[in-house]
């Protein structure tokens, strides 16, 4: 299997056919399976659009995202989490949605936490955090985690402009879009579903 490498000018494709062997690889912790980082990825602001009627429960972001930024494969360490209603069949991905007036920034006493505006999300700075969690109790998500090895908050960073949870998301769950091109209708339909829940 050939990973592309995302262009700043077009969404990462989803969707694609994985196959069995690079699956097995990334719970493996094979490296190589991952989007190489490409320094070159000029800033532009994206989201990453949630499908949750799509979302079958495998995991694999999880794998994906925490073999990036840990080297190992560690979903507790994974910066988007998948919510199970199993009895339901209902699987919920959740991950920092990147709010442009963030509580998370708003209660963090050391202005650790701040907008980013050429990639249009929310950073933080680790120079200044004190791990105190304020913006763990902040979040309306729950998309802020603490990894209890390194002792610091962590969230997502959209994997600097190539987010691996999004090329290892067969169901076609997760996209990486720009904000003008969000299925908003197809949102609130899940919502509606969600609800009776």
């Amino acid at each position: 299997m050939t990973i592309k490498v995302a262009s700043c000018e077009q969404d990462i494709p989803y969707g694609r056919a994985i196959s069995e062997l690079t699956v097995a690889r990334l719970k493996k912790g094979d490296l190589s399976v991952l989007i190489p980082s490409d320094g070159n990825i000029k800033a532009t602001p994206k989201v990453l659009v949630v499908d949750p009627q799509k979302c079958n429960g495998c995991k694999l972001c999880e794998i994906a995202c925490s073999l990036f930024h840990n080297g190992e494969v560690d979903p507790g360490r994974s910066r988007i989490d998948i919510i199970e209603w199993e009895s339901k069949g209902i699987y919920l991905p959740v991950l920092c949605q990147h709010c442009a007036d963030a509580p998370c920034r708003a209660a963090c006493p050391k202005d650790a936490i701040s907008w980013q505006d050429d990639w249009g999300m929310v950073v933080i700075d680790y120079d200044r955090c004190i791990s105190c969690r304020m913006c763990m109790a902040a979040c309306p998500f729950g998309a802020i985690r603490f990894d209890k090895v390194r002792e610091v908050v962590f969230k997502c960073d959209m994997c600097d402009g190539q987010p691996q949870c999004v090329n290892f998301c067969e169901p076609e769950a997760l996209t990486f879009t720009h904000a003008d091109r969000i299925p908003y209708p197809q949102i609130r339909k899940a919502a509606g579903i969600m609800r009776r829940y």
